[in-house]
């Protein structure tokens, strides 16, 4: 039976991606899981029919109290979920599943033949618990190998670096021609480009160490005052080396925020939604308290064609896909996005101002995909309604933000501050939106509607 308690806890859960602690009577953590959706994963436990004699079954009947932790990615949900289990090692994790069967993810060190001469080549590999005493840094243990394999994957990427078997190694050095991953660029290849790409190779496998350790801050700052120095010697091919790899670090820590950060403070998501909107008070001149409903505007079409505007919403900080408002545009078939943004917002802000209609919830400022022309746009519908909500443009060139304040004027805060981060990735999640719709119209109309 489902305390009350508990029955709470699983009506207001998020829909948002994180990590799932469930806890016996004595208050022992008795089974660690990740979801992509905590409110459709944790609520399935319980709306299952199960096998009495089933290990599931024991598992839920021992359920007594439930925490979560709510992370920015599926992949953080899944490191988070790993360095938990090696935490707690929960009762109900190991049987459940045999906990050799695990993937772990791991550097290890192999000499193999470069221009001649035996050298260390490190690799990042997956591996099962009876080889971990091969490798010389490893991390998990991941219940979900699919998930782990995606995040090497998305590492490779970015820090490409070698898996390889000696064998293999050997077999592609005779060939003199890199295997499949050295011509997609995931792996540098040494075995055929020999010494001169091993600086950039070690430089690859120590970042991927720091990512999943958590030890980059320093690192990030040593390369820094590397990268000014270069500059000031005006030995600019290396600064821009160091440049571009700081790029990637910063491109790795907003994909991945590392288990500590949020196992130090399960509530790290709330406190940076809060301060990126403290931010937004600060740089954004039309602003004059913080933003709670922030809805952001897109149009999509091709020649007019199918047209489509997106609305999405962060509330106080969070994105929130509930939120979500998608509209087919009906006055227009011509290609004229301002007019097309104008018919969008004129039919979304009726809901705050035409009494029969149900209210959305009045925003605290209004963000449009682009420049002083939909601003124009956007502040004829105010005018028509009578309304005074803060609105704004963002402009995809230098990520300019388009305000009036008698006359349009544009700044350029930068994309290194939350605030400015909060916005984009709404601009970017509205053209998402936008497209998906505008496709699937296009595609009703080719092919007809999905049977």
């Amino acid at each position: 039976m489902v305390s009350s308690n508990l029955k709470a806890k699983l009506g207001n859960l998020p829909t948002t991606p994180g990590v799932y602690i469930y806890e016996d009577a004595q208050g022992e953590i008795i089974y660690v899981g990740k979801a992509k959706n905590l409110k459709s994963r944790v609520s399935s436990y319980f709306r299952l029919t199960l096998d009495r004699t089933s290990k599931t079954f024991a598992l839920v009947s021992n359920i007594n109290d439930m925490r979560i932790i709510e992370v920015e990615s599926e992949l953080e949900a899944l490191i988070l979920e790993a360095e938990l289990i090696k935490k707690h090692m929960p009762q109900f994790n190991i049987s459940l599943k045999d906990d050799k069967s695990y993937l772990y993810l791991g550097i290890r060190s192999e000499k193999v033949d470069v221009d001649g001469k035996l050298t260390n080549v490190q690799k990042v590999a997956t591996f099962r618990k009876p080889d971990t005493f091969r490798y010389q840094y490893y991390y998990g243990p991941f219940p979900d190998g699919g998930s782990v394999k995606k995040l090497v994957r998305t590492l490779r990427k970015i820090f490409p670096f070698r898996d390889c078997s000696t064998n293999k190694y050997n077999k592609y050095k005779k060939l003199k021609t890199p295997c499949l991953y050295g011509h997609l660029n995931l792996c540098p290849a040494p075995c055929v480009n020999g010494t001169p790409v091993l600086p950039v190779y070690k430089s690859n496998i120590r970042t991927i160490n720091s990512i999943l350790s958590g030890k980059t801050s320093k690192l990030i700052n040593a390369m820094e005052k590397q990268m000014k120095g270069y500059s000031t010697s005006e030995n600019y091919e290396k600064a821009a080396t160091i440049r571009d790899t700081l790029q990637k670090f910063r491109y790795v820590r907003q994909s991945f925020r590392l288990p500590g950060e949020y196992i130090e403070n399960p509530y790290l998501l709330d406190d940076l939604a809060r301060s990126a909107l403290e931010n937004l008070l600060k740089i954004v001149p039309v602003l004059k308290q913080l933003p709670t409903r922030i809805e952001c505007y897109d149009i999509s079409n091709i020649s007019g064609k199918e047209a489509v505007g997106s609305m999405v919403t962060a509330i106080n900080g969070r994105i929130d896909k509930r939120e979500y408002k998608r509209f087919r545009i009906k006055a227009k078939s011509t290609p004229d996005d301002f007019f097309m943004l104008y018919e969008v917002l004129f039919r979304r802000l009726l809901h705050e101002t035409d009494p029969k209609r149900k209210s959305w919830g009045l925003p605290s400022l209004i963000v449009l995909d682009g420049g002083k022309g939909q601003l124009s746009s956007g502040m004829e519908v105010m005018t028509r309604l009578n309304l005074d909500i803060p609105m704004i443009g963002l402009a995809k060139k230098e990520e300019t933000v388009v305000y009036y304040d008698n006359g349009f004027h544009e700044i350029v805060p930068g994309t290194d501050n939350p605030g400015m981060r909060l916005l984009i990735n709404l601009r970017d999640e509205s053209h998402r939106f936008a497209q998906k719709y505008h496709h699937m119209l296009r595609s009703r109309k080719i092919f007809g509607p999905a049977k």
